[in-house]
This record gives C-alpha cells, sequence and structure tokens, in this order.
C-alpha cells in the first residue's frame, strides 16, 4: 500500500449541509498531489452526515457522547500518516491549498516542534460581522494558537503533547496550543494556507451565542482565566456590574447614575480594544469592532456567570440536589 502523507481528521455532528462540500474541497486540494485518507469522527448524527461522508471516501468512526477533544483524539490514533490536518466539518480547504501545503509539509518534516494552519477566512457571501471581526484575524502571522478547525501538525509532536485534553468543552485548541508551548512548540500562522468557515455568525444573537460557548473554556481552571486578558477584562466586567447592581439596591434613587457606570466602563473598555485591534485607523469599523467588543465583553461574562453556576451546583451534595 501507498504511505499516506497527510490525514485529515474531522469530528462531526449532523453536519449533512456542508460535509460533502468539505470532503470535496479536499479531493479537489490533494488528489493527484498526495496520497491521503479522511477520517470521519462522528459524534452521534442524526442526519445523513455519515451517509454523505463514506460515500465521499471517507472512513467513519462512531464515538456518540464524546467532547470535542476526544474525538479529535479517536482521529488522530487512527491516522497513517505523519501529518496530521484537523478540520471542522465546516471549514472549506481554498481552491490553491493543495499547492500552498506542500512546503508546510516539508517544514513540518525538518521542525516538528511547529504547529501551524490558519484562522479561518470568511465566505463570499459575509456581512459586516465577518468582515470586521473575523476577516482582520486570517493575515496574523504572529498568535497565540490555532483554532482545532483548521490546525496542522507533525503527528509526532502530537503525540509528545498529549493530544487534546478531553475535559475541554470548549477552547480546547487554545488550552493544547499553550501547553504545547510550554514544551518548547512555536505556533506559526499560515495565511497562505486559505480556509473559508460556513459556520460564522451571521447575526448579533449568533454572535452572543459562540461567545458565550466559546469564553466557557477560558474558565476552566484559575490558570486559563490568570493567562487570558479577556477573561480577566470580562471579570472586571462581572465586578463593576455587581458594584453597580448593589449601588442600585441600597440607593435605588441613583439608579441612573450606576446604570452609567457600567455603561461607561463597558463602552470605554470596548473602545480601548477596538483602537488595539486597529491601530491607526480611525473610521467607521472601529466603532463597529466597539460595538461588537460590548458583545463579546458581555457574552464572555455571562459564560464566566455559567460556569461559577455550573460549578456550584455540581458541589452540592446529591441530597440537596434531590430535595431541590
Amino acid at each position: 500500500m501507498i504511505k499516506k502523507e497527510l490525514s485529515f481528521i474531522i469530528p462531526a455532528l449532523n453536519e449533512e449541509a456542508h460535509i460533502g462540500g468539505v470532503l470535496d474541497s479536499i479531493r479537489e486540494n490533494i488528489d493527484n498531489r498526495f496520497p491521503y485518507e479522511v477520517i470521519v469522527v462522528d459524534n452521534g448524527s442524526s442526519d445523513r452526515t455519515v451517509e454523505i461522508a463514506r460515500e465521499k471516501g471517507a472512513c467513519c468512526f462512531d464515538a456518540p457522547g464524546l467532547s470535542i477533544s476526544s474525538l479529535r483524539n479517536l482521529g488522530a490514533s487512527k491516522a497513517a500518516a505523519d501529518i496530521l490536518v484537523f478540520l471542522d466539518a465546516d471549514v472549506y480547504l481554498g481552491k490553491d491549498w493543495g499547492e500552498r501545503v506542500k512546503p508546510v509539509m516539508e517544514m513540518l518534516r525538518s521542525r516538528p516542534d511547529v504547529i501551524t494552519g490558519s484562522l479561518y477566512g470568511i465566505s463570499g457571501e459575509n456581512n459586516w460581522i465577518e468582515r470586521i471581526w473575523f476577516a482582520p484575524r486570517t493575515t496574523r502571522k504572529e498568535t497565540n494558537y490555532i483554532n482545532g478547525g483548521h490546525l496542522v501538525i507533525h503527528g509526532s509532536l502530537f503525540a509528545r503533547v498529549g493530544g487534546f485534553d478531553p475535559a475541554f468543552e470548549t477552547g480546547e485548541d487554545y488550552e493544547f496550543c499553550i501547553r504545547a508551548k510550554k514544551m518548547g512548540a512555536r505556533i506559526e500562522n499560515e495565511p497562505d494556507l486559505k480556509t473559508v468557515h460556513a459556520g460564522y455568525p451571521k447575526r448579533i444573537k449568533g454572535f452572543f451565542a459562540r461567545e458565550r460557548w466559546h469564553g466557557r473554556g477560558d474558565y476552566s481552571s484559575f490558570g486559563n482565566l490568570a493567562s487570558s486578558k479577556p477573561a480577566l477584562i470580562c471579570l472586571a466586567n462581572l465586578c463593576v456590574a455587581v458594584a453597580c447592581a448593589t449601588g442600585t439596591v441600597v440607593q435605588p434613587r441613583l439608579w441612573y447614575a450606576f446604570a452609567f457606570a457600567y455603561v461607561l466602563f463597558l463602552t470605554a473598555v470596548s473602545l480601548a480594544a477596538s483602537i488595539h485591534k486597529n491601530p491607526g485607523k480611525i473610521d467607521s469599523s472601529v466603532f463597529g469592532s466597539q460595538f461588537l467588543y460590548m458583545v463579546y465583553f458581555t457574552a464572555r461574562t455571562v459564560s464566566l456567570i455559567d460556569v461559577v453556576v455550573q460549578s456550584a451546583f455540581k458541589r452540592r451534595p446529591a441530597t440537596a440536589r434531590r430535595k431541590a
């Protein structure tokens, strides 16, 4: 048998809308270039995800009830190639990905201490949220982590780091990269490895829900919270909100002053973050970014409350929960 050079590992759950197109993008890029395999690890889909994946030639494994980390780790354990490409089921490879990946593969074989891939691009049918919030991230060379939805790594490094932490519901890619960096690995974004993420939110409600969910990873441990600037800002935001709410209870006639103080704090922090994100620019995109930061910090603060409440509930004695 011809030795595989690339193993694509795709976790999936009810992704029939995209899995066929994603697998087509792999075939169009890689066929007649490198021997490869596609491993789809299904989390218990109730739609045609697995059927479509098998029709497209993927090797499928059923793994219902596992975390996203465990799905990726299972796929990696089945991989035959020395270079692993972790891909989400709604992330499409750009048309020149196959041409661009060859020097990356050579680099990884000579420098297996590098974690690479790229930050997702936006689709042609994008909206203002994607253009302002997500698009500018794709060209950054220096980054703290690579999204697990398009992460390329040598199998030896993946094994040495120990894979993704199964305890993480979300943020597992960030934690993995931080752990790898402590072991001497380098994180390098490759903007030329273009991808398109079809799952970016199109509305503020979806953006809020996305950030509320993804924020949970920052609060999974004190170490994660302390090492994340956004998490620390959200902790401060929560403290200010609690202080203002307390002031309103103590001095109800001054409720407007406390409300103004909180809005002023959130607005100032968000504007500072937007200016930092868009250095040297003062235009409509800065203020659009400021608004999105206000939503972002609010969602991540709610995420912190979610984690605290969930942790408190878990620590309650079983008898107390039954009585409740």
